[in-house]
Formats: structure tokens, sequence, C-alpha cells
């Protein structure tokens, strides 16, 4: 089964900015799985925002780069750094430097800013 997109799709998937970038990966993650086609969707949970390296910053910071933001309200999972106050920080330089980063590149992207507690 191939994905089909429609032409509203297709014309951001050939995109050559951030927003062409995101398409062309959600695209592909879809035809991975099966999917015939994208479906409308209202709201979005963005569960990468937790630190886990540098690739997860510099990709969130391409998509900034890029232009992109996000078109449907999006929240965002804990954060590896402390905004709040309500935990100890973890991180020390530099992966402190690039948590903070991510966080920011997300804010850009026009995610809601949740950042909730980790334990």
């Amino acid at each position: 089964m191939s994905l089909s997109l429609s032409p509203e799709e297709q014309a951001i998937a050939a995109r050559q900015d951030g927003a062409g970038m995101a398409m062309r990966i959600v695209a592909e993650s879809a035809r991975l799985l099966g999917a015939p086609r994208l479906i409308p969707i209202a709201s979005a949970h963005i569960d990468g925002a937790l630190y886990h390296g540098d690739s997860g910053t510099l990709f969130a910071e391409k998509l900034v780069e890029g232009g992109a933001r996000v078109a449907v309200r999006s929240t965002l999972n804990v954060g590896a750094l402390d905004l709040m106050g309500c935990s100890r920080i973890r991180l020390e330089e530099p992966q402190r430097g690039m948590a903070r980063r991510m966080m920011e590149a997300y804010r850009k992207l026009g995610c809601e800013q949740s950042w909730t507690c980790a334990p």
C-alpha cells in the first residue's frame, strides 16, 4: 500500500524549508507504517523535547532555522531543565546548555511550554 498525499500536503513536502522537512518526515513515517493517507488533527503532543543528546537539539533548531512553526496546538513533555524550581538539575555543561537550547527551539516553534518537573 502506498501513501497518498493531498495536493496541499504534496506542496508542503516539496518546500525546502523547515515545514517541508517536517512534512517529509511525517509522510515517510506514515508510509513505513502502512498508512494510506494522513488524517487531520486538532492538536499534538511532542514527546521529543527531553534532552537525550545533541541530535534532538540540533533537529529542533534546524526546524526553527527553516522557519517551521506548529500548525496546531502542541504541548510538550517534561524538559531536562527545571525552570520552575521543583526538582534538582542533574545536567552539567555542555549538556545543560544544549537542553536549554532545545527548550528554546520548541518555544520558537510555537509549542505550549508546559515544562513539568522530572522526578
